[in-house]
């Protein structure tokens, strides 16, 4: 079966295969698709000097089984500073948009460093047993393992949930498109206060990278929260962190209540 790195690595022509196995309903989960443009951006960009500082998506409909293909646009290039934009593409239609912003590292004097946000509450991963994801789960998640801490689907509690997170087979590298991959894994924080099961879908994706993963399968801390719902939408702000306490990722999330 194929990596997390391999599902979401175009090849050099822009083709992408979009394996069954890897669907969310009718289409790749977002996460798959996002991360796949973000590597053809980086592909195209080609300096590992730039790293991913952040992205914005939108998923216009969904990418079916079978083959898409990935066109990447360099909307701008300067001294320490890259725009670019890809898009997925079957048949006719664009599936995903994204446009990124690759960034060399400023050399400046004492430049401003902190993170005001606090980590979750949480017990160490390895005390908490992976959740069984048999039952009404879309099938991408058999590729993840998941540790509950709160906020279980159809609980009727708050809406945020927080736990553990990582691939079953990440493969190599753990970069920007493995953050992105990672971080739409998770179920979205409104079904911990749903009643039931309701088709949901990602219109809106924005993803902030502020740190790297460190080297290792040890799975990362996440947390999402709904703060507000309305006129059949709902926005979600997530977050990913390492097991000694370091921010990755930002992620907020506009979702569309299917029915």
């Amino acid at each position: 079966m194929a990596t997390l790195h391999e599902v979401t690595t175009p090849a050099p022509d822009g083709t992408l295969t979009i394996e069954e196995g890897w669907r969310q309903g009718r289409g790749a989960y977002g996460g798959l698709t996002i991360a796949a443009a973000i590597r053809a951006i980086e592909q195209r960009v080609a300096d590992p000097r730039r790293k991913v500082r952040t992205v914005t998506a939108e998923i216009p409909g969904p990418t079916l089984a079978g083959t898409a293909k990935l066109t990447v646009d360099i909307l701008r290039s300067g001294n320490s500073l890259t725009v670019a934009r890809a898009a997925l593409a079957q048949g006719n239609e664009v599936t995903t948009h994204a446009v990124a912003v690759l960034a060399a590292s400023r050399d400046i004097p004492d430049p401003p460093t902190w993170c005001e946000l606090v980590r979750p509450e949480s017990p160490p991963w390895q005390s908490l047993a992976p959740l069984s994801t048999s039952g009404p789960f879309p099938e991408f998640v058999q590729h993840f393992e998941y540790r509950l801490v709160t906020g279980v689907p159809y609980s009727g509690g708050a809406a945020q949930t927080i736990g553990w997170v990582r691939a079953r087979d990440p493969g190599t590298p753990r970069d920007a498109a493995f953050l992105a991959a990672i971080v739409d894994a998770w179920w979205p924080a409104t079904l911990a206060r749903a009643k039931g099961p309701r088709p949901l879908a990602t219109i809106g994706f924005t993803l902030e990278l502020v740190g790297e993963p460190s080297a290792g399968d040890a799975p990362l801390l996440y947390r999402g929260t709904v703060p507000v719902a309305r006129d059949g939408y709902f926005l979600e702000t997530r977050e990913l962190w390492t097991e000694d306490g370091r921010l990755l990722a930002l992620n907020h999330q506009t979702f569309a209540v299917i029915r």
